[in-house]
């Protein structure tokens, strides 16, 4: 019984041992990132036809290195126009932060190309490329699948000559504070009534990803339920209200392939199962250097675009979950003002009164009362 004690605490002792061994072996692995210096012109945007403007972005690729602060390479100072192959010319003004822009009622029977000519002389010419007329887009619809709102769009092409399609959509929705303030700090440390509102904020933004569909394998030239974006349960977007406008773009077969490799390339990656990148060559080349890479694809044509509203209160009633906003009361002395409303960022909501005497003043952090911290007061034109 002795040894048979002796041996089990022989084998807890060996293994111990051996779990330090190969605790002490486990250490960080940090893989070299491998960067290249070339910052590789990024071209985006469309040539519209039908008096819609026409807007270009230029930016510039940059290396991911450790620290990277994610900055945008802007490119700034290019000369840009429209050429037709009819030698006519229509430029594109600057508007800033690398957006050239101008709107121009084109002849869609002739075909169309981009031409760039940057700050060091370098020029850039896009492949000419038929006008491609959009046809309108039924409509843009949503569904609720239990976890999460599937925004969507139908269309449809009764010529069957379409069969390719791209769509892009911004949108914008309305947001509200945790708490409504009626109260403000002034930089004289004195807390006044309020002379603007920060409850109600709005928020646009650009799509992130690539929407694709084709019926090229259907009998018919119709896109049934394309999907264009997925909103997650309790997001803040349909908080109160929320509106996507949605683009159409006709395309051409290379126009198709190029944007659903990229759709591939940014989105079906980064699992084992995932697709690999590939290297996705756009229309766009340097005239000055043929061997320097250009990223981009430039179509013309028509567009169309649809507009949907969705209510919060089509939501299911525990979509909105309330914040992590307590609130705190701050007593009405200067240094005590100075300190929380200065310091801390801190934003009064309402007085504590007794009677007419101010005990203090109730009070929750920037965000969670502030909503110009993460969005515009201003009402959008469109919105109901």
């Amino acid at each position: 019984m002795k040894n048979r004690i002796l041996n089990i605490n022989y084998f807890f002792f060996v293994g111990f041992i051996t779990s330090l061994i190969f605790a002490s072996c486990k250490v960080p692995y940090d893989p070299p990132i491998k960067t290249s210096g070339a910052h590789y012109l990024v071209v985006e945007g469309y040539i519209n036809s039908n008096d819609v403007p026409t807007d270009i972005k230029l930016s510039r690729t940059r290396s991911i290195t450790w620290g990277d602060t994610a900055s945008y390479i802007n490119e700034t100072g290019a000369h840009v126009e429209i050429e037709d192959n009819q030698n006519n010319t229509y430029p594109l003004y600057e508007t800033g932060g690398g957006n050239y822009s101008g709107t121009y009622n084109l002849n869609t029977s002739g075909k169309y190309r981009l031409h760039i000519t940057t700050t060091d002389h370098k020029e850039y010419l896009s492949d000419f490329v038929a006008c491609k007329e959009s046809p309108p887009i039924d409509n843009v619809g949503w569904k609720f699948n239990g976890s999460d709102v599937q925004v969507f769009v139908n269309t449809h092409d009764p010529s069957n000559q379409t069969k390719f399609y791209r769509w892009d959509y911004t949108e914008t929705w309305e947001f509200h504070s945790e708490y409504n303030s009626i109260l403000q700090y002034n930089s004289d440390t004195s807390v006044s009534p309020r002379s603007s509102q920060v409850y109600v904020c709005y928020q646009t933004r650009k799509a992130s990803n690539i929407s694709v569909g084709s019926s090229e394998k259907l009998a018919e030239d119709v896109i049934h339920e394309a999907p264009i974006t997925l909103i997650p349960y309790h997001d803040k977007r349909l908080s109160v209200l929320y509106s996507t406008l949605v683009t159409q773009f006709a395309l051409d077969s290379n126009a198709y392939n190029y944007w659903n490799a990229m759709k591939g390339n940014t989105e079906n990656v980064g699992s084992i199962f995932g697709t690999q990148p590939n290297q996705v060559k756009g229309n766009i080349h340097c005239v000055s250097d043929n061997t320097e890479t250009v990223i981009g694809y430039i179509g013309a044509g028509s567009t169309q675009q649809a507009r949907i509203f969705i209510a919060n209160t089509s939501m299911p009633a525990d979509w909105n979950q309330k914040g992590n906003c307590d609130y705190i009361e701050v007593p009405p002395i200067k240094d005590s003002l100075a300190f929380y409303f200065g310091v801390q960022g801190f934003v009064p909501i309402t007085p504590h009164l007794n009677g007419i005497i101010v005990l203090g003043y109730y009070s929750s952090e920037g965000p969670c009362v502030d909503c110009t911290l993460n969005g515009s007061p201003v009402k959008p034109s469109f919105w109901p």
